[in-house]
């Protein structure tokens, strides 16, 4: 039986969207230093996502779906869009992105660029689909994961959540307190990018999602959504008052470790209260539409910046006026991903959707 939609996590959706958009962009927009500081811990953004995507989809896993047939959807919604983006990254914004040469290209087509640590190659094209390339290593592993899960209540699920982040924990600290030397561009590549590695954010939403099937829930869920935002905000603010006074930024993995709780009790929180009668402010309509146009944007807010700067449009004045045009920016690059949701992406899945494979 198809369990309830969980509106209000599609509509988390867009917030997780923005972050990563001011992480890319926001230091185009304003001139003060904590701001861009703050901004650019927006890519912690990703970590929600990864462990999103694993809560939604144990949350509406049902049991004897042909694996081929969900590998073929979750391609279907993944692959059509960031091919289309892909290829205006190659050929109109070739001069402006790092093109990764004909290996790179394929891995990028192909979807396999994030396990390869040099940046040209993960990062080449439109950089972000580098996370795409996880999210298919993930939708890969989901089937057998969910068979050792479904085994599972309680205490084996809080074990696999335990051991889960031990395992995020475990290599960056033994380095750091070690003080075991690591090129730069292997560690980020180690603790960012490396998809066995973000595999464990998805596989703790798995976690909760296959808890809430079991019955988990948040007790006032509403103040618990409160407290997960002011500890998400208080995160962000602690490391750009250490990054501002400092001058050094806190590692990726750590970063993404500290917001992993309050991620969690947002999660667990929201899916709590769109369980409960009644409606409210994150499942409403317009946050439903939004969440759904954040895939879209997500893909096009880089090149969206790339095409328009040369007209002069953002000169980043700082202050109000910088709030403003980019307020200006996000609504553009909203209009032309709304375009993108409805006259590409979904026509294009839906049409795919319809081939009977693994069926």
């Amino acid at each position: 039986m198809p369990r309830s939609r969980l509106p209000s996590l599609t509509g988390l959706r867009i917030f997780g969207s923005v972050a990563v958009v001011l992480c890319h962009v926001g230091n185009g927009f304003a001139n003060s230093t904590p701001l861009n500081v703050a901004a650019a811990y927006g890519y912690a953004g990703v970590s929600f996502f990864f462990m999103l995507s694993g809560f939604v989809l144990a949350w509406s896993y049902v049991a004897g779906r042909p694996v081929r047939r969900f590998w073929w959807q979750r391609f279907c919604r993944i692959w059509p869009l960031q091919m289309l983006v892909m290829v205006l990254a190659w050929t109109v914004l070739a001069a402006d992105e790092r093109i990764p040469g004909t290996f790179g290209h394929v891995a990028e087509a192909l979807l396999i660029q994030s396990w390869f640590p040099d940046a040209r190659i993960y990062a080449g094209g439109n950089g972000v689909t580098w996370s795409l390339s996880n999210e298919m290593f993930f939708y890969l592993l989901f089937p057998f994961a969910m068979l050792l899960l479904r085994r599972l209540r309680g205490r084996g699920l809080a074990a696999v959540a335990a051991v889960t982040l031990a395992v995020m924990v475990g290599p960056p600290l033994v380095l750091l307190l070690a003080h075991i030397a690591v090129p730069g561009y292997l560690y980020y590549w180690l603790f960012f990018v490396f998809p066995p590695y973000r595999f464990c954010e998805f596989l703790l939403g798995m976690v909760l999602g296959r808890a809430m099937v079991l019955g988990l829930r948040v007790p006032a869920p509403i103040t618990s959504c409160l407290v997960a935002t002011a500890g998400i905000g208080s995160v962000v603010w602690a490391m750009t008052l250490y990054t501002v006074h400092s001058g050094s930024a806190v590692p990726r993995p750590f970063v993404a470790l500290l917001a992993v709780p309050f991620f969690a009790l947002l999660l667990l929180a929201s899916a709590t209260r769109d369980l409960r009668p009644g409606p409210w402010w994150l499942g409403s309509a317009v946050l439903q539409l939004l969440g759904g146009w954040s895939y879209a944007l997500y893909l096009i807010h880089a090149p969206t910046l790339v095409l328009t700067s040369p007209l002069g449009w953002w000169a980043n004045p700082g202050g109000l006026w910088g709030l403003a045009d980019f307020l200006g920016y996000l609504a553009l690059t909203l209009a032309v991903a709304a375009a993108l949701h409805h006259l590409v992406e979904k026509p294009i899945e839906r049409g795919l959707r319809r081939i009977p494979v693994g069926s």
